[in-house]
């Protein structure tokens, strides 16, 4: 008992076929892409199962019976927001993950799914037509709404240009950017304050939501998805198929973290821009010389124009993408991935060149790091009371680790580094503390720590000076060939650690680990300011090769433990 009934229904048509339980699951799975109609549901299912040329329901029938078969009933109604699943082969679930059928048959990827919370899943199947109707008419009265007609558009600009006008109008010509000029730092802080009305004011075209709980209100299912399809193009080694733009599920999308950072640049951007315009216009005229309504209309127009010639410029460090490409690609459900190769920053960079060997793409995301700190930007809270409550919890870090600091320095203590000294004061290493405990790891493991610690002296290498120094002479060639014997050293060693012939294997990794600590030798020489960094890391190289130790597992070296109470 394996098969199943399953029915599909749309706002204009109703299907129905017998098959079995397993691609009843994809069925379910394939709803994550928000489909609509039984069209976006045959493309849905794409993420699940190849497509062998055919469509999926193209042996469906029109449905003529709502009738447990085999193992059970699966009821789907795309226009209700529905699923009735009564089976003993198949509990639809929120959330899950199916195997992969390549066409032929099923492989041993399982590729996750997440199901929006629009969706109802029940398991009665004795009066679900009341419900679908009572559902329907509740979607039909509430349609989908298009907020970024709002978002991007003419609402957007008038409210800037009003705001603008009446915050600038006696404000005279825009400051020149200067971070340490009082006049710049005072227009960033009235352009913030426009920026924060924005994202925090009810909107009638918005249904009475502000700008900001519009955005927020499916980050979490966004980001689910994307994770979902990045996992599945790990493990199929292919980029999933994303939504077509065509489709309502793209046209109605919620907004992800990506697009929140964007649109959160953009809308700095335009603010930034009115300003200007406004000390132009008003140069050499007073402020009555210049209406609400010459100005207005005419500004929607400028700032439109430039939102557009904006969207599609190359955004910030990213590789070439525009603002419009990461935009669609979210939307689309599409991964921001690359190879390891294109994802290097630095050549001669130790932990790069690892991330270039990896199999399978690398992804990269925005953070927002550079985000004001304040709750109309927060990314990842709901509500304020939430938002409150992390900013209490880091205020209430930084004052223990600040009074720390304070008994640290009334003591006198002094620490042999300058690294995380406050949590281990034997480290001297600025970034990789963790790495203290990689004898007790296995050897990709320890490589990648003896790779943190490299780019960590790396770095030192590469700057301009020695530490301490006023002379700021370009980086002497002896630096550049120590760096460069580092590289080639670094790379036998990782190729040693990747040999599948031990024999081998180990005579490549004692060739290379005898390389390092010549370098390291040489540095000690050149460099006597990073001595104790290369006597460190050459006593770590010789213990490369010792077997795992029974020590105690590894303390969490940021726990509270480590704070004043």
């Amino acid at each position: 008992m394996s098969e199943m009934r399953i029915i599909i229904r749309d706002a204009d048509r109703e299907i129905e076929a017998d098959r079995h339980g397993s691609f009843a699951e994809c069925v379910v799975a394939a709803l994550s892409a928000e489909p609509e109609t039984i069209e976006e549901l045959d493309t849905a299912l794409e993420r699940f199962i190849e497509r062998n040329g055919k469509d999926f329901f193209g042996d469906f029938v029109p449905a003529a019976e709502y009738a447990y078969y085999d193992a059970g009933l699966l009821i789907v109604d795309l226009a209700a927001r529905l699923v009735v699943c009564d089976s003993t082969y198949l509990a639809a679930t929120r959330e899950g993950s199916v195997r992969y059928h390549d066409g032929k048959s099923e492989t041993d990827i399982d590729v996750r799914y997440h199901l929006s919370e629009d969706w109802l899943l029940v398991e009665d199947s004795t009066d679900w037509e009341a419900l679908a109707e009572d559902r329907r008419g509740e979607r039909l009265l509430n349609p989908p709404l298009d907020a970024r007609a709002v978002l991007y558009g003419e609402p957007l600009f008038d409210f800037i240009a009003r705001n603008c006008l009446d915050t600038f109008h006696d404000q005279g010509p825009a400051a020149t950017p200067d971070d340490e000029d009082h006049t710049y730092r005072r227009e960033c802080d009235l352009i913030r304050g426009i920026h924060v009305r924005w994202m925090m004011t009810p909107r009638d075209d918005l249904r009475g939501q502000t700008p900001r709980q519009v955005m927020v209100a499916k980050r979490r299912f966004i980001e689910d998805g994307l994770e979902d399809r990045a996992l599945q193009w790990s493990r199929t080694e292919r980029c999933p198929a994303g939504l077509n733009p065509e489709s309502a599920a793209y046209r109605f999308a919620g907004f992800g973290t990506h697009e929140m950072v964007v649109y959160y640049d953009l809308v700095r951007e335009l603010l930034s821009r009115c300003r200007r315009n406004v000390g132009e216009r008003l140069d050499g005229f007073s402020t009555a010389d210049l209406a609400v309504d010459d100005f207005v209309p005419g500004e929607i127009r400028r700032l439109a124009e430039f939102r557009d010639r904006w969207l599609a410029l190359p955004y910030s460090d990213c590789g070439g993408r525009t603002a419009a490409s990461i935009i669609h690609n979210e939307r689309a459900r599409i991964p921001e991935g690359e190879s390891g190769e294109e994802a290097i920053i630095e050549d001669d960079c130790p932990l790069c060149q690892m991330q270039a060997e990896l199999p399978g793409p690398v992804f990269w995301h925005l953070d927002g790091s550079h985000m004001d700190d304040d709750f109309a930007f927060s990314l990842f809270h709901e509500t304020r009371e939430e938002w409150e409550q992390e900013k209490h919890k880091w205020e209430e870090f930084d004052r223990r680790f600040a009074a720390r600091e304070a008994v640290i320095k009334r003591l006198g203590v002094k620490f042999p580094g300058d690294g995380y000294s406050w949590v281990a004061p034997d480290i001297v290493w600025k970034m990789s503390f963790s790495a203290l405990h990689s004898s007790d790891q296995p050897l990709p493991m320890r490589l990648f720590a003896i790779g943190s610690q490299l780019a960590d002296l790396i770095m030192d290498l590469k700057e301009q000076t020695q530490e301490g120094s006023a002379d700021e002479s370009p980086r002497l060639p002896i630096e550049e060939e120590l760096v460069g014997r580092l590289s080639r050293s670094f790379s036998k060693l990782r190729k040693g650690v990747r040999s599948p012939d031990t024999v081998k294997a180990e005579s490549l990794i004692r060739f290379a680990l005898g390389g390092l600590c010549d370098t390291l030798d040489a540095i000690l020489s050149a460099r006597p300011d990073l001595a104790l960094k290369c006597v460190d890391l050459r006593d770590r190289l010789h213990r490369f090769l010792e077997p795992p130790s029974d020590s105690p597992e590894v303390p969490d070296l940021l726990g509270d433990d480590c704070l004043p109470s």
